[in-house]
């Protein structure tokens, strides 16, 4: 394999590894919704952008290697 297929399934495995994370933190860290007060706006606008974070680091490096491959 050269080396544009080598970063291009890295980013493919990074992805599929920072999902996983994430997934698996939501599951393990969910508490009931009556035991928590409501989040705020604000919190809630924070935790939409940490998750987009690492989806566009990935796109981010993935997207040039996608370019790059010929048809």
């Amino acid at each position: 394999m050269n080396g544009v297929l080598i970063t291009l399934w890295l980013c493919a495995a990074i992805g599929v590894a920072i999902f996983a994370a994430m997934i698996g933190s939501i599951v393990t860290f969910r508490r009931s919704l009556r035991d928590c007060p409501p989040i705020s706006t604000s919190a809630q606008a924070i935790e939409i952008l940490w998750a987009l974070i690492p989806i566009a680091i990935v796109l981010a490096a993935a997207i040039p290697v996608m370019r790059t491959i010929k048809p």
